[in-house]
């Protein structure tokens, strides 16, 4: 049986990595760095629960390497720029836009998230992204 795969659209951090970048080119105007500090707060809490399950099947180190290479970088660009009361409100509505179209889409934030975490803790089990399959694709090519 074939598992059904997340996309990428459906994960909140990979918005917030976009757009991060668009405001580190200028292309966006409001200071996302409420978001990339929530994205690293749930990728803490996220390591936790994965090593607390740690087994022979997680991909522990993949996590921690996904998050950090893309993550900290953009942080550390954007960290010593003020954040305005307009940045507060645009982290609330890129949120609630998040949501809206999870809801639109049909698709269980909870779930996603869950079957994420259960894919990490066990590659066996649970969703992977899009992006796990290209990696993977990736690095079979070259082991092979």
């Amino acid at each position: 049986m074939k598992r059904e795969i997340i996309t990428l659209d459906k994960l909140l951090s990979v918005w917030v990595v976009i757009y991060s970048i668009g405001y580190i080119l200028n292309i966006f105007p409001y200071n996302p760095i409420i978001l990339l500090y929530l994205s690293i707060m749930f990728f803490i809490i996220g390591t936790i629960i994965i090593i607390n399950n740690y087994n022979e099947n997680t991909r522990l180190l993949y996590f921690i390497a996904n998050n950090v290479i893309i993550k900290v970088p953009l942080i550390l660009l954007i960290w010593r720029k003020n954040i305005k009361t307009i940045d507060i409100a645009f982290t609330l509505i890129f949120i609630t836009t998040y949501m809206i179209y999870m809801i639109f889409i049909n698709e269980d934030i909870i779930s996603i998230y869950k079957d994420l975490l259960i894919n990490i803790i066990d590659c066996t089990k649970g969703r992977q992204t899009s992006l796990n399959i290209l990696f993977r694709s990736i690095i079979n090519k070259f082991i092979t």
